[in-house]
């Protein structure tokens, strides 16, 4: 609800310094005509749902540091679905790179773990595993869908779609609460219980990081989404050792190499796919075709044929520049 009236005022403020010309944002037509053309936008708020509950049911299985760890492989999921719903190509050293930041970001994560502990805090049953692989796979899933969902309606104002996204997020949540009433009975629809002024600002603090990363899924990717708050994760760390004296261990600096390798590795120019031939295996095509053709004129003024009539056309030689 929070995202919602955060959204709401961004439109109305937007809508009074709209240029003349532009499409009103809060026109019925243009709202209507919006809400139709982004239905696609419920498929993401719908798996961001499920994996708000998904959070806490991992918490029965694992500790909170394991947690942290195996969310880590959201990396080479989102990396996969990238592949097969946006068909995203990547290279091998972006492969790499992302093998990288998958490291990185564990090595970092490693000094959360209490001393003589290992990985896993608790007994693992059967169904911890299937909970782990929908853990990865569901928001890894929204992410790639709400940027696909995002940008297959490009000219849609990023507002509106935001606020049809945490709309239908406000809607399946509601659905989840009156199932829980259902099950659990009428004392459970207390929704403010154990809140306080700090989970509020947290509330509102999340709600503005989620309207945040829209701008990263529309007019970037989840990739760079990913390294952004990889890389706030580790301002955020140096920050607190500044203000707060926090002691920054090895495993933290560690981490925080691996992760600006990967991604100097991953944006690298090198890193590119290339899609087409390289640029001087075309220029050495072109002089083979231009010799070629060059003979095959010679020989027609040698044998008294008219030129205009004899030669043939390629299809790699280049257009008249003037029209004719």
């Amino acid at each position: 609800m929070f995202s919602v009236s955060i959204i709401e005022l961004k439109i109305i403020i937007k809508a009074r310094h709209q240029k003349v010309g532009e499409k009103p944002l809060l026109s019925v037509s243009t709202f209507v005509q919006a809400a139709r053309n982004n239905v696609l936008l419920a498929v993401p708020a719908l798996l961001y749902a499920v994996n708000n509950y998904l959070k806490f049911i991992m918490q029965l299985y694992f500790n909170p540091a394991t947690v942290k760890m195996l969310s880590n492989l959201k990396v080479l999921v989102i990396a996969v679905l990238l592949k097969m719903v946006m068909k995203r190509k990547f290279s091998i050293i972006q492969w790499e790179a992302l093998a990288l930041l998958l490291i990185g970001i564990s090595v970092n994560q490693l000094r959360s773990l209490p001393e003589g502990s290992t990985a896993m805090g608790l007994p693992v049953a059967t169904g911890a595993y299937v909970y782990t692989l929908i853990f990865v796979t569901v928001p890894s899933m929204a992410s790639v869908f709400n940027e696909y969902a995002l940008k297959s309606q490009f000219e849609t104002s990023i507002y509106l779609q935001n606020l049809f996204l945490y709309g239908y997020g406000a809607l399946f949540n509601f659905l989840g609460i009156l199932v829980t009433v259902i099950i659990k009975g009428p004392s459970s629809f207390d929704i403010l219980q154990g809140h306080s002024k700090a989970t509020m600002l947290l509330i509102f603090n999340n709600a503005a990081q989620g309207i945040l990363s829209s701008f990263f899924f529309k007019y970037a990717d989840t990739i760079l989404k990913k390294y952004s708050s990889t890389v706030a994760t580790i301002f955020t760390g140096i920050a607190s050792a500044a203000l707060f004296g926090h002691t920054l261990t090895i495993n933290f600096m560690l981490g925080i190499s691996i992760v600006f390798i990967s991604m100097h590795q991953f944006f690298s120019p090198l890193a590119k796919v290339k899609d087409e031939p390289q640029n001087g295996n075309l220029e050495v095509m072109e002089v083979h075709d231009n010799h070629r053709s060059k003979d095959s004129s010679f020989i027609n003024m040698a044998a008294g044929a008219n030129e205009d009539a004899s030669h043939r056309i390629g299809q790699d030689e280049r257009k008249p520049l003037l029209p004719t």
